[in-house]
């Protein structure tokens, strides 16, 4: 804790002396309250910091009213749109802030000591992945290296290595976090399909470029109300017949015969209820990355399993780049 004399505002001196108070008797017990205060900051709000803390809207309340108390200061102004920290609440979230650095700091430390082929690793994948191959190749590194508790968190969102949230991610992205540990595993394209019944019942119009066709095509919510230039380039009475935010709900749709989208090509050449649209090739798509917080290189187990994984997704690397012989197609 700093020295009170170097501080003017009475407010963030009388945080201080209570901070004092706190590093000299009780600061280990009152870490948890200021997980509190960290999350408010975050969160802007108690409703927002008790889904992320997993407990209720009085919970967080109760836990702020007491630090307060103990510390004699405010550390939130209420306003209408949430909550604003004072200045003594500032340095109380700086405080937390370094804390929680030190604690996760000391986690990683730790976990990198770790020389055991044995223990557990949480992996962060998109669904899609997982679906489409990852299912069998964790089932078989789980089959090979029984003593390693393998769990799965199969999401879109991005979770946080630095604080934990998972010890391995398996990322589709150009632009991954710079301070992560690994490597891009692949580059991957996508192109445009159609259920083969869609292609069946309007072959000649796909094949023909028809400009009189109004191809349906399956867009995203966040792609806005029109087709993508390059399907209305060639087909100009092309129309949105329906919109998705997730594109495992969009494949659904493509293989219902709702129309035309794009996806990566794993997906769309593996599935045999799905053919690519006439005359359109692949095109770049986001790369495969695999990997860790710099921390957690040197752990045995979790090297291992990104190496595992790496060479899983290379021998599958024609497919996600969708090098099919015309036969295929």
């Amino acid at each position: 804790c700093e020295r009170v004399t170097d501080r003017t505002d009475w407010d963030v001196r009388k945080f201080y002396i209570s901070a004092t108070n706190l590093c000299k008797n009780a600061l280990m017990e009152n870490w948890d309250d200021l997980k509190f205060v960290l999350a408010v900051s975050r969160a802007g709000g108690l409703n927002g910091a008790a889904r992320a803390l997993g407990v209720n809207h009085s919970t967080v309340s109760r836990r702020i009213a007491t630090l307060e108390t103990s510390m004699g200061v405010r550390l939130f102004d209420r306003l209408p749109r949430g909550l604003r920290a004072t200045d003594a609440g500032e340095a109380a979230i700086r405080v937390a802030e370094e804390v929680e650095r030190r604690v996760m700091d000391l986690s990683l430390a730790i976990a990198a000591r770790d020389s055991a082929l044995a223990g557990s690793i949480r992996v962060t994948v998109p669904p899609l992945i997982v679906q489409a191959h990852l299912a069998d190749v964790f089932a078989a590194f789980t089959d090979q290296y029984p003593q390693v508790e393998l769990t799965v968190l199969a999401t879109n969102e991005t979770l946080n290595l630095h604080q934990r949230e998972a010890d391995v991610a398996i990322r589709v992205s150009d632009t991954p976090d710079e301070t992560l540990f690994g490597r891009r595993v692949m580059a991957q394209n996508s192109c445009y399909y159609v259920s083969k019944g869609y292609l069946e019942a309007h072959r000649q119009a796909l094949e023909t470029r028809n400009t009189a066709f109004a191809l349906d095509y399956i867009g995203f919510i966040w792609w806005g109300d029109l087709p993508p230039e390059e399907i209305a380039g060639h087909f100009p009475a092309a129309r949105i017949s329906a919109k998705f935010d997730d594109m495992v709900a969009a494949h659904a749709a493509v293989r219902a015969g709702l129309g035309a989208t794009r996806m990566p090509c794993f997906l769309g050449d593996s599935d045999p209820k799905l053919r690519r649209l006439p005359g359109f090739a692949p095109q770049p798509y986001l790369g495969i990355w695999v990997l860790t917080q710099t921390h957690l290189q040197q752990v045995q187990r979790i090297r291992l399993f990104m190496s595992y994984v790496s060479n899983a997704l290379e021998e599958r690397g024609t497919l996600y780049r969708g090098e099919l012989s015309p036969g295929q197609v």
